[in-house]
């Protein structure tokens, strides 16, 4: 696939948000499981967007080496199918102490 400046593609990610009280200056640690991608901030929204960030970094390095399409491939997502995104289902589990 070629890639080019007006080429896009709309994803849905998902971003965990996890709270460190033990980090002090970045307590807030955001993951994007479908890239296996974290990173952290002072705040919830700081982390997101940095973690957002990184995602572009990776995203660009991949182009520049022409291996998104290959990438992508490999975690589930085919460009040519609209429909191939990863389904995410939610569900509740209950613990039992006892």
């Amino acid at each position: 696939m070629c890639y080019n400046k007006f080429m896009s593609i709309q994803f849905p990610i998902t971003i965990k948000i996890l709270y460190e009280k033990e980090a002090k200056d970045a307590p807030y640690v955001a993951y994007i499981p479908e890239f296996d991608l974290s990173s952290c901030g002072k705040t919830e929204k700081e982390a997101r967007k940095n973690v957002k960030e990184a995602l572009e970094l990776v995203i660009e390095e991949l182009k520049k080496q022409n291996k998104l399409e290959e990438y992508l491939t490999d975690i589930g997502i085919d460009l040519k199918k609209s429909s191939s995104f990863p389904k995410i289902i939610i569900e509740p589990f209950v613990f039992r102490f006892s």
